[in-house]
């Protein structure tokens, strides 16, 4: 269950993500460097180390979504797909991990990739048996899930963003804070900042990319209560 937006800029681009999860769950650790062979990455992470989103040195982010009904058994966390991929220098290099990954087990999910330096966006989606790749055009782009109905969730905010766009103010950063904080198109488990008796949005996060540096804005809790908490800054520099 999330919202990802992407927004391109003139010499990067900016991402946002609502992450959506059971409030029974553990709550996440702010994002934080880690130091890979030939790279460095920031992400917040679960406490063992999983985590949905990421971005390195190299203008590169990952985000993770679940696919349709995840209610199945599983066998591995899809948390650990994200920080065995982000090393990676390319596109290329990261379809070729996944492909070489062992993914049995894992349950139905979207991944994400945006590489600043090759102006590409792809999704790669692991639906339980078969991995599939599509490609996106560098324009602006929402993806939607929950763990109800992700067609239910895209019928219900896609509107919302699309009304949106219409407004003066759409593309600045304050307006996406503003929709990925909304309760379009009405409050309850397919608005855009999620509220259900058993799950709810549990945190955003919004990355911005340029030419020389990455930065990473995390922040805990539901985003419609953003002020009651300060939000976390982590960042990188850019450029390769």
């Amino acid at each position: 269950m999330c919202t990802l937006s992407f927004l391109p800029r003139p010499s990067g681009y900016v991402v946002a993500m609502n992450r959506d999860e059971r409030l029974s769950r553990v709550e996440a650790l702010p994002p934080r460097r880690f130091e890979f062979s030939g790279t460095t990455a920031i992400y917040p992470h679960e406490p063992g180390g999983g985590t949905w989103i990421a971005v390195n040195e190299r203008r590169m982010t990952l985000a993770l979504l679940n696919l349709g009904d995840s209610s199945g058994r599983k066998h591995r966390s899809r948390g650990e797909i994200i920080p065995a991929l982000v090393s990676s220098g390319s596109s290329a290099e990261v379809g070729a991990r996944l492909r070489g990954t062992d993914l049995a087990g894992v349950l139905p999910f979207r991944l994400i990739g945006i590489f600043g330096g090759e102006r590409r966006i792809l999704e790669w989606r692991w639906d339980g048996w078969a991995l599939r790749r599509r490609s996106f055009a560098w324009r602006r782009q929402h993806w939607f899930s929950s763990g109800i109905s992700d067609e239910r969730a895209r019928r219900g905010r896609a509107p919302a963003f699309e009304s949106a766009w219409r407004r003066r103010s759409a593309g600045a950063l304050g307006w996406l804070r503003g929709m990925h904080r909304s309760h379009q198109p009405a409050p309850g488990p397919f608005s855009v900042c999620v509220h259900r008796p058993d799950a709810g949005t549990r945190s955003y996060t919004e990355i911005v990319c340029d030419a020389f540096f990455v930065r990473m804005r995390y922040q805990p809790g539901a985003p419609c209560n953003s002020q009651s908490r300060s939000a976390k800054i982590a960042r990188l520099r850019s450029g390769r």
